[in-house]
């Protein structure tokens, strides 16, 4: 969504915090009263239903308003209502938040994305129906399964998160600790800069150089280890080669050798054979049954089994006589040639000679002479890689370098607009003199997050020892700077709905007023969602959801339901003077409310 006032609505919003407005004191309760903000139609969440969730047993709730206030007691639920949002937007499930004595929860969130073209962009890249409304859908299950739609088409969590970074941005009442990481101070800025298109053009650099190095660092290390096996691999590949081993040569020279070994064998059978086939003067086996054949075809009249009988004679002698050929072939093609048989038993015992050498099967060496040659090739492709990798990680490095200098120069600016804008803001939060200064200090050399090192440095008063946030800062300090600096840097972004949890913790007065200010002057680009304990805040929202919980014997029940005016002045009473609610406090909760 974008924002008619992009570039100038922090600025907008500072200039408003000293807009002349009505302040007073009223029954000793600090007052503000702001002048009528012009409605944008910011409404981004339309409805939000909880069945079954903790102690939530039925929420159904349709929200109109920019700015809504979330107020109850100290574990009323409040934080249910923002976990049933959380878990509709796609956050992890426990199986514990389903409500005792039922098998299923379910949250449905209902968003109008008809102001919302990168939305309605990811549904139809994702091939689900898109209309101006987001339904979106989540179901625990105390057997600890979970499911999420999207319009009614089941997505996978990782979608339904994708989508979801594009509706809302949650600040939680975690984000004061949060600041004082200087991980989390760096994302910050990055975010608030350029929404961290410098940060990830230099990372991929940074990334690519780093793969880079590492490549050639472990080329150059494997290079060093092959010195010594590369002589060696060299020797044995020449013997290797000297042998000259070919396919299949093993196995043929055994055969060979089983047979030039058993030549004599071989020689008597087949002629002792050949002799019983052929015979003598008197014949042999197929003169015989060539005879056989004949003198039994003669009597075969009336004996079909003598004709049978008969057939079978003569396919003998046919089969005899072909035998007697292949034999008769075999023996004139044989030579027994003892230097030959010498010379096969020669070679067959150098290749089981350099099978042992080399460790492996006879019939393996071939192959294993093959990945010597190509491990020897390898060694020296790498050494001829080596020069190639470092030109090319000088070249990735110099762009990392290149787009180093571009991310400090956006942090340099980023860091003064931000330090000068949260600075402003100080003053409406009750530190008048406070001073917010981020530095930025060199790196000895880039790291994955830069060129440089980040601190929040904040002095509380004019010539006050200032230092590092972490250590300077007190509670209620550190809530307003997180508060200020939550404020700008969400002015920053085109997401259009904002929840803010607790975040007006620790401060109080004339200073809760000016915060419940910045957060309905949010609500004009954006819808707010703030979870509060201070009616400064609640009295300035559109809408007021008010959670409260119920306990017998037997069940606890959070009850969350949207306030008419008269119920927020009697909960606004409440919160400005406790459960006792007097004239004095219900004539001060009217007066806080917005008109």
């Amino acid at each position: 969504m974008t924002s008619s006032c992009d570039g100038d609505f922090s600025s907008a919003i500072i200039s408003s915090l000293f807009h002349p407005r009505v302040s007073y004191t009223l029954h000793g309760y600090a007052c503000i009263r702001s002048y009528p903000r012009v409605s944008t139609d910011k409404q981004m969440l339309l409805q939000l239903n909880v069945k079954n969730l903790a102690t939530l047993a039925s929420v159904d709730l349709e929200l109109t308003g920019g700015c809504i206030a979330v107020t109850g007691d100290t574990g009323a639920g409040k934080s249910l209502i923002l976990d049933a949002l959380e878990l509709a937007l796609g956050a992890r499930a426990d199986t514990g938040l389903v409500r005792a004595g039922t098998d299923r929860a379910q949250i449905i969130a209902e968003f109008d994305i008809s102001r919302l073209p990168s939305a309605k962009a990811w549904l139809t890249e994702n091939e689900l129906d898109q209309d101006h409304e987001l339904v979106l859908r989540r179901t625990l299950t105390s057997e600890g399964r979970s499911k999420a739609y999207v319009n009614g088409t089941p997505i996978s969590t990782s979608q339904l998160k994708e989508l979801s970074e594009q509706l809302v941005l949650m600040h939680t009442q975690h984000a004061n600790q949060k600041l004082l990481q200087t991980k989390h101070q760096l994302a910050l800025l990055d975010e608030f800069a350029d929404h961290g298109l410098a940060r990830d053009a230099f990372q991929t650099a940074y990334r690519d150089w780093v793969e880079t190095q590492s490549a050639l660092d472990l080329l150059k290390t494997d290079a060093s280890k092959a010195d010594a096996e590369r002589e060696l691999l060299g020797f044995q590949v020449d013997e290797l080669n000297t042998f000259d081993l070919q396919e299949g040569e093993f196995e043929q020279l055994d055969q060979e050798q089983r047979q030039l070994a058993s030549g004599d064998t071989f020689l008597r059978i087949t002629e002792h054979t050949l002799a019983i086939l052929a015979g003598d003067e008197t014949g042999g086996v197929i003169s015989h049954s060539e005879r056989l054949a004949a003198d039994i075809s003669q009597i075969t009249n009336g004996h079909s089994g003598l004709q049978n009988a008969a057939d079978l004679l003569d396919q003998a002698s046919i089969a005899l006589t072909e035998a007697r050929h292949e034999i008769q072939h075999a023996h004139d093609q044989f030579d027994l040639d003892p230097e030959r048989l010498q010379f096969v038993e020669d070679r067959l015992a150098q290749v089981f000679q350099l099978a042992r050498k080399h460790k492996v099967e006879p019939d393996e060496l071939v192959s294993h002479h093959q990945r010597l040659v190509a491990r020897l090739r390898g060694i020296a492709e790498a050494n001829d890689r080596i020069p190639i990798l470092e030109q090319e990680a000088r070249e990735r490095e110099a762009v990392a370098s290149e787009k180093a200098t571009e991310l400090t120069r956006v942090r340099t600016i980023a860091a003064q607009q931000l330090s000068d804008e949260v600075t402003a803001n100080f003053p409406g939060l009750g530190m008048e003199h406070a001073k917010l200064d981020i530095q930025l200090t060199p790196n000895d050399s880039l790291t994955a997050t830069g060129a440089e090192s980040l601190q929040f440095f904040f002095q509380p008063n004019p010539g006050q020892q200032g230092g590092a946030l972490s250590k300077i800062a007190s509670g209620g300090e550190l809530s307003r700077v997180s508060l200020a600096i939550q404020v700008i840097t969400a002015t920053r972004l085109a997401t259009p709905m904002l929840v803010f949890d607790e975040v007006d913790v620790g401060i109080g007065g004339q200073t809760a007023a000016k915060v419940g200010e910045l957060l309905t002057e949010l609500a004009n680009n954006a819808q707010v969602l703030v979870v509060t304990h201070q009616p400064q805040v609640a009295g300035q929202a559109d809408q007021h959801l008010h959670v409260q919980k119920q306990s017998n014997s037997d069940v606890t029940i959070s009850e969350a339901r949207l306030l008419t005016r008269a119920e927020r002045i009697d909960e606004i009473a409440r919160m400005l003077g406790g459960h006792t609610i007097t004239e004095s406090t219900r004539q001060a909760a009217a007066e806080l409310l917005r008109d």
